[in-house]
């Protein structure tokens, strides 16, 4: 059996955004697993892409099923946490595949698109398959996306903050307005979620406990991931179709 943290460690020295914005090559303290879940069009990939490039996709294509990526951050508490986040294709038609991957979750961001109702009315859906789901204790975050077309034509909102808020305060989840296209509070979800997620596990030692056993599985999860992605980059670069 693998010693965590010798594997762990033994595994990565990686690129982290340290609090203060700098760049360095450093190993982590804790991996944490993030999923990102909502409606098909609410700008999940968009989110993400801009969080780890800083580039809003000019000609996004749909997610099928699943894709993943990783980074590593300081938090202001806790060292560094290194979030392997996975975003979920939206439809119906790929539920089954996705569903799979809240497993091991500690943390889910469930986005929705503020000038689009309907996406609204469907965070409960979103909200009760995660819990039932993810981890014990996962954090959650509730993202109004696509601010910058309210910032331009305030009509367009269908969805108040106001309300939002008020269900994500009864839901015990964090709460943001944010845009994928301009940046705004992107950094600032994933660096609170994390922090959060660090903090209140931290509190109890069952879920303390779990984490140990979680990142042990997490790591070689996404170290057999990262080889088969690695396979297949390789048959690509041989095939001379």
């Amino acid at each position: 059996m693998y010693n965590n943290l010798n594997f762990k460690m033994a595994l990565n020295t990686d690129i982290l955004t340290t609090y203060e914005g700098l760049q360095i090559e450093t190993k982590y303290d804790h991996l944490y697993k993030i999923i990102i879940i909502g409606d098909s069009c609410v700008g999940k990939t968009a989110l993400l892409s801009k969080y780890l490039k800083g580039v809003f996709p000019t000609s996004p294509l749909s997610t099928v099923a699943t894709e993943f990526a990783t980074k590593i951050i300081q938090i202001k508490e806790g060292g560094y946490i290194k979030a392997q986040i996975w975003d979920t294709a939206g439809e119906e038609k790929y539920k089954s595949i996705t569903y799979h991957h809240y497993k091991k979750s500690v943390g889910g961001i469930i986005v929705y698109d503020i000038t689009k109702r309907s996406s609204f009315d469907n965070v409960k859906n979103w909200y009760d398959d995660l819990i039932t789901k993810a981890e014990k204790g996962c954090i959650i975050a509730l993202v109004g996306n696509k601010l910058d077309l309210i910032e331009r034509n305030e009509k367009k909102r269908e969805v108040s903050k106001l309300e939002a808020q008020g269900y994500a305060d009864d839901n015990h989840m964090l709460f943001f307005e944010t845009s994928a296209y301009n940046g705004s509070n992107i950094n600032d979800i994933f660096e609170e979620l994390l922090q959060t997620i660090y903090t209140e596990r931290r509190k109890i030692p069952e879920l303390k406990e779990r984490d140990n056993i979680l990142e042990s599985q997490n790591v070689i999860n996404l170290k057999n991931q990262t080889e088969r992605n690695q396979r297949n980059q390789s048959s690509n670069d041989e095939c001379e179709c």
